[in-house]
């Protein structure tokens, strides 16, 4: 979403939601590139779960594509930027 001084706007997202197990997971292997090819060979989930947990984080985040999800993850705190691979800051997982 873009104002009217062609910044973008940042919306948290919703009150108290935390990431699951499996999204953060997913979402630390979607921060790295991993395809959901490679992601649900590697945690055992069809691709179709990979897809639909990225949907759900999507969602919640109000982002488009995985790449929006990863940034919104990194300026929203919900990614560390200490580390690569990506991980998850630790409380934002339940």
């Amino acid at each position: 979403m873009v104002n009217d001084q062609n910044r973008c706007e940042v919306s948290r997202p919703v009150d108290g939601w935390v990431l699951s197990s499996v999204q953060a997971r997913i979402l630390e292997g979607v921060a790295a590139g991993f395809s959901s090819g490679r992601l649900s060979r590697e945690l055992h989930l069809s691709s179709k779960t990979i897809d639909y947990h990225v949907r759900v984080m999507s969602d919640k985040l109000q982002t488009p594509n995985r790449v929006s999800l990863v940034s919104r993850a990194f300026v929203l705190q919900i990614l560390r930027t200490d580390s690569w691979p990506p991980r998850i800051a630790s409380d934002t997982v339940d």
